[in-house]
């Protein structure tokens, strides 16, 4: 029995064993072997074939799962096939609260609100990236608490081996292109037609995603997308997100108050993110190399295979 037969006989055991560690559903091993087993086999025949280590993104609205899955697919190409693999998300470079307020005062108010282009510190993660790559040794990596809306201090940012085989970047906007100006003029919803009368906000998040995340994304080797049915359903996602979230933090910090937000919160939150996640419903599947279209239970509908993975 050769390395790849050996790997996939092993796999649904590997699969059971890490949902049943972190308390994942029983479906997800059977989801992971029917659509996600052969992309990940791929990408780890991929890291060993490359000099430089491939930026593989996968994008997804907020609440689609990206995160469980990218940290499953880590786990397998690290458990079956010896792949040194380190995750990364978008979310880990928000911008530290006050550089936010600072953006809010000088640029928008709106931007003192994490998501949007512009609220990441991209200097940060391209640095981060070229030292997965290049360093010998320990390299730190930035994480972001979303429960006090503010980056951890550097003595708790994990440390990862470095230089790794591959790298996984997720994010909910990852591959986004910029609109066109003539599709900001009209506003999407009351945030921007209340709070955004003159565009000022609408369009230097465009600008932003022409300049340095352009030049990020420009730099994937592959992209990855969890396709969502539409934007109704990013509202239940998150809000199961949060409450995760804030059963966690109840957990860890039982004496604290709970700073996570509420349904109604999580209501006008995501309107911050609707522009673009609409945008990227239209976009995105024409884009990325690999599609997964969602039901609204995030089961997957049907796969596509596209450009660069094939």
């Amino acid at each position: 029995m050769d390395d790849e037969q050996k790997a996939r006989t092993a796999l649904p055991t590997v699969l059971t064993q890490y949902s049943k560690a972190e308390a994942l559903p029983e479906s997800l091993a059977d989801a992971f072997l029917k659509w996600y087993a052969g992309v990940t086999h791929h990408l780890a025949i991929w890291a060993n074939e490359r000099e430089t280590p491939p930026l593989v993104g996968i994008s997804g609205c907020q609440g689609s799962g990206k995160s469980t899955l990218v940290q499953l697919m880590a786990h397998v190409l690290c458990e079956l096939h010896d792949v040194s693999v380190v995750v990364l998300s978008l979310d880990d470079f928000y911008l530290p609260k006050a550089a936010r307020r600072a953006m809010g005062k000088t640029v928008h108010p709106l931007f003192a609100t994490r998501g949007v282009p512009g609220t990441h510190d991209l200097a940060l993660l391209s640095d981060t990236i070229d030292a997965l790559r290049s360093a010998r040794g320990p390299v730190a990596v930035p994480t972001f608490d979303k429960a006090r809306d503010e980056r951890t201090e550097m003595g708790h940012w994990r440390q990862v081996s470095a230089p790794v085989q591959l790298i996984l970047l997720e994010g909910w906007c990852m591959g986004v292109p910029p609109q066109r100006g003539a599709d900001l003029l009209a506003p999407v919803n009351r945030i921007e037609e209340e709070e955004d009368s003159d565009l000022t906000w609408r369009t230097e998040v465009n600008r932003q995603l022409s300049g340095g995340y352009a030049d990020l994304f420009a730099g994937l080797d592959a992209l990855l997308l969890l396709q969502a049915p539409d934007f109704d359903a990013v509202f239940e996602w998150r809000w199961q997100q949060e409450q995760r979230l804030s059963e966690r933090f109840r957990r860890h910090h039982p004496d604290a108050s709970d700073p996570t937000m509420g349904r109604d919160e999580i209501a006008d939150f995501v309107l911050h993110y609707q522009r673009l996640t609409e945008h990227a419903l239209r976009t995105l599947p024409d884009r990325a190399d690999f599609v997964w279209e969602l039901e609204e239970d995030r089961s997957v509908r049907r796969m596509r295979l596209t450009g660069a993975a094939a």
